[in-house]
């Protein structure tokens, strides 16, 4: 099959213009450059990255029902199917937990 090009019936798009345009001294480029060039700028976003995850894993290995249910995308009532085949709960204060490594290794555990 053909493709169509140019035909004078066909909706030329105009060229995209930038949303957002940021404009740098001398001084500021050659600092971002060298950033670049040297790894800073990588080590510093990864630096970041980690304390984040750290941060997020510590902030609540336990969950509830309700934010378990959040934190793996998944319904209150696929959480009791889960918890029906096994996936392990912690009793405390007389309230099911579900602890997120106990989740990922269950998962791992039921892998094909």
């Amino acid at each position: 099959m053909k493709k169509l090009e140019n035909r004078p019936y066909q909706k030329q798009q105009p060229p995209q213009m930038p949303i957002v345009a940021v404009y740098f001294t001398d001084k500021q480029f050659e600092e971002i450059k060298q950033g670049v060039i040297d790894g800073t700028i990588d080590k510093l976003i990864r630096e970041i990255t980690r304390d984040e995850i750290k941060k997020y894993d510590l902030k609540a290995p336990y969950l509830n029902q309700k934010e378990f249910s959040e934190w793996i995308g998944e319904s209150v009532a696929t959480i009791k199917q889960l918890k029906a085949k096994g996936l392990p709960v912690s009793k405390a204060l007389n309230t099911d937990r579900y602890g997120k490594q106990s989740y990922i290794d269950f998962m791992r555990q039921h892998e094909r």
